[in-house]
């Protein structure tokens, strides 16, 4: 091919590259490997105006033909007539990248060229795109309402108007985007319907709805812009107020406060809500409120009487109630101007602090097995109320002592079921009381119990009440303090007198040394007078920790003289294992019954092998007997297992038969078997027929 003809065809190509595929694409000058990258730029429209802007959109491929992307796009135009959205795009999955191109100037008028370029791999792409510029002379020239004019002709609550605006300038060559808004529209109290609009003609219309401003505001400033100019304007809708329909009680947080001076939470907030006829709240109306009762010194914002206050801009009002001294329901009462009226739910006024006949201690099991073993659990539970019986606070701290084991040093109380309770656990181990009876106290800080004579559940001079002093650990469980012997928990307030005793005429408050050992008092720790200062309320409990092996006793003595009948029931205090207790080991106790009675039934006690004091075995302790001898038939009859008790001598039963051919006397032997270590004792008895024995020794 001649040079001359190797120039034209070069030539040729460039000019269809710059004219080819409605934008121009070019590159940076490389190693051609039979293919190159490229992009493409187009618009959504070849005339932009500030009503109008276009989108520009930029393709890429790569050399191998396929979609370009994660690649930034850089966007420019030739003369700085246009302006974009971002200057800076990145291509998608698709290689697309997009942007918005608008006048620099709602002014500007003429042409220009969009110029997009890329960099894809090691090649630079550039396209380019012209358009044309149309200046905006687009303004608003009038703005009005339908309604809403005035002060004297407002927007009813919730009603709507038209508002038309008027524009000049706009044409279809020329259109106009106009975007509306205002005060209430902001605050979420009014709609404006369309917000923005694209138009060629004049006038245009736009509606407004009231969704209650007037509650919030007396006029609404709607403002309507021309986009892409400076052109604005404003106008004044007056709106009018709703009125209240109904006020609603809300919440009382918390619903039961205390005594002032209890130590516990003494205020409520009570709140309640004022709405509309739509159903919405109202804020900045008028409530007054009030309480149903100012009972020992019951206020209400500080008050003892009426207050009126404003609800805030969700339409709720809050009101504090305070207590006084007297435990009391009490409801607020709330009312509108216009007569609508609402009470709270009942908000209480409770004493708080737990009085001691209100606090009761009981434990799981009466005796375990833990006089030679250890860890046996138990339970303790404090059931705690005021003195209305009501429960007291969560979180009331109860202190628990115990003589022996281990027992968790205390415990707050908690509602289960909505009662107030506290629970610890106790293990049995050392120290161990040689009698095997353990003595639990559990204590907090309370009031005396009193009679209310009157009926206005306060204590009043005269009135009869529980005088409590020092807490007494009473280690043998009888209310008779030793002090060589017995600890005590003292407030350390001094008292000395002798506690109030008026048990002849009120039982209930009996604190009598030696009696009630149920509630423990240290003798002349008392002050003589009920007093609200917390004092230590009390209760104690006594636990057997039984001997894992047995010390049974015979205690049917049917037919046996007075005498012989108090061998098995003698003191319980001190036991006589040489003539009370059946015997163990290779020994028989001789049991006798009458001639000619073959068949019959024996009762013995489980009690266990303490050698200070008569016990019961642990609970659950199971009782078996078993036939030695042939024609003999023995079974329980009761009392197996042992229950939960502090009876030392807790009933079983045996009943016997012979066969009519049996020779007799017979054999049986009887079993007790511990609970938790499995420790069983074993008795051999023989039933012999003769005269009852003169001595009334078992053996």
């Amino acid at each position: 091919m001649s040079m001359l003809k190797r120039l034209f065809a070069l030539f040729a190509l460039l000019t269809l590259a710059a004219c080819g595929g409605g934008s121009s694409n070019t590159k940076a000058p490389g190693n051609d490997t039979g293919g190159s990258a490229s992009i493409t730029v187009s618009l959504s429209s070849s005339t932009v105006t500030a009503a109008s802007p276009a989108t520009v959109t930029a393709r890429l491929k790569t050399a191998a033909g396929k979609s370009a992307s994660g690649v930034v796009v850089t966007f420019s135009t030739a003369n700085n007539l246009g302006s974009f959205s971002a200057t800076t795009a990145l291509s998608d999955a698709d290689g697309v990248a997009t942007v918005t191109l608008s006048p620099a100037s709602s002014t500007t008028a003429g042409a220009d060229t969009v110029v997009a370029s890329a960099e894809i791999g090691s090649e630079t792409v550039t396209a380019s795109k012209g358009f044309s510029l149309v200046a905006s002379s687009s303004s608003i020239s009038s703005f009005t309402a339908a309604a809403g004019t005035s002060a004297s002709a407002t927007l009813s609550a919730y009603g709507q108007t038209e508002l038309t605006l008027g524009l000049s300038g706009v044409s279809t060559s020329a259109p106009a985007t106009v975007a509306i808004t205002s005060s209430c529209v902001t605050l979420g109290k009014a709609t404006i319907s369309p917000t923005s609009t694209t138009t060629t003609i004049s006038p245009i219309s736009f509606t407004y709805k009231d969704n209650g401003c007037g509650s919030s505001l007396t006029t609404d400033t709607v403002t309507a812009t021309v986009s892409g100019t400076n052109s604005t304007s404003s106008l004044v809708l007056y709106t009018g107020s709703p009125e209240a329909n109904n006020i609603v009680f809300v919440r009382a947080a918390p619903e039961i406060i205390y005594l002032q001076g209890s130590g516990f939470t003494t205020s409520s907030t009570v709140v309640f809500q004022v709405n509309d006829r739509a159903n919405n709240p109202l804020p900045n109306q008028a409530v007054t409120l009030d309480l149903t009762t100012y009972a020992g010194g019951l206020t209400i914002e500080g008050s003892s009487g009426e207050v009126v206050l404003k609800t805030n801009s969700v339409g709720q009002v809050s009101v504090l109630v305070n207590s006084g001294t007297v435990p009391t329901p009490v409801r607020v009462k709330a009312k509108l101007g216009s007569g609508v009226s609402t009470v709270s739910s009942k908000l209480t006024v409770a004493v708080g602090l737990p009085s001691q006949l209100n606090f009761s201690l009981s434990q799981k099991a009466l005796n375990i097995e833990g006089g030679n073993y250890d860890g046996t659990p138990n339970t303790y539970t404090i059931y705690a109320a005021d003195r209305s019986g009501n429960p007291v606070p969560d979180g009331t701290v109860v202190n628990f002592w115990a003589e022996g084991g281990q027992i968790e040093a205390g415990a707050q109380t908690a509602k289960v079921n909505g009662l107030s309770t506290a629970t610890v656990n106790f293990v049995s181990q050392s120290p161990r009381p040689d009698d095997g009876r353990l003595t639990i106290v559990a204590y907090a800080l309370g009031e005396e119990s009193f009679i209310d004579l009157n009926g206005n559940n306060v204590y009043d001079t005269g009135e009869p009440f529980q005088d409590l002093g020092d807490v007494l650990k009473d280690k043998l469980f009888d209310n008779v303090f030793d002090p060589l012997f017995d600890e005590y928990v003292s407030l350390n307030y001094g008292d000395s007198s002798g506690c109030v005793d008026r048990s002849s005429t009120y039982p209930i408050l009996s604190l009598t040394p030696g009696a009630d050992a149920w509630i423990p008092n240290v003798p002349r720790t008392c002050d003589g007078k009920w007093t609200p200062r917390p004092v230590y309320v009390r209760r104690a409990v006594e636990t057997v920790i039984s001997t894992s092996s047995a010390g049974a006793l015979w205690v049917d003595y049917s037919g046996l003289s007075g005498d012989c009948k108090s061998v098995a029931k003698q003191s319980s205090s001190s036991p006589s294992s040489s003539e009370a207790r059946i015997k163990v080991g290779d020994d028989v106790a001789d049991i006798y019954y009458s001639a000619g009675a073959r068949s019959g039934s024996l009762l013995f006690s489980a009690t266990d092998a303490n050698s200070k004091r008569f016990n019961p075995m642990a609970a659950g302790t199971v009782v078996s007997v078993a036939a030695q001898t042939a024609g003999l038939t023995v079974k329980v009859t009761g009392g197996s297992p042992v229950i939960s008790t502090l009876d030392p001598f807790p009933p079983f039963g045996v009943s016997y038969a012979f066969a009519d051919d049996a020779v007799t006397p017979g054999i049986f032997t009887l079993s007790l078997k511990s609970p938790a270590s499995a420790v069983t004792t074993t008795y051999t008895i023989k039933i012999s027929t003769g005269s009852r024995p003169s001595a009334c020794t078992i053996q």
